[in-house]
């Protein structure tokens, strides 16, 4: 397998934006959500969300807003 060196490489990135809505909620208190990877701790703030297949995740409330826009279902 070839290992790449990052900050010797000359391959140039480009920019993608995911095209999934996730469903998600922000738990206002510290929580504990079984998921198929096993059962996670939240802390109050971070959101519980659920992509397209079903799989649920906790996501830290400063990535979220970082990461995610509303779904403006009114247009």
């Amino acid at each position: 397998m070839k290992r790449i060196n990052l900050t010797e490489t000359k391959m140039e990135f480009k920019e993608y934006v995911k095209i999934v809505t996730t469903k998600a909620v922000q738990i206002d208190e510290p929580f504990v959500v079984d998921t198929l990877e096993g059962t996670f701790e939240g802390k109050a703030g971070d959101w519980l969300a659920e992509d397209t297949e079903g799989k649920r995740h906790i996501i830290d409330d400063a990535i979220f807003r970082k990461t995610y826009i509303e779904v403006d279902h009114a247009r």
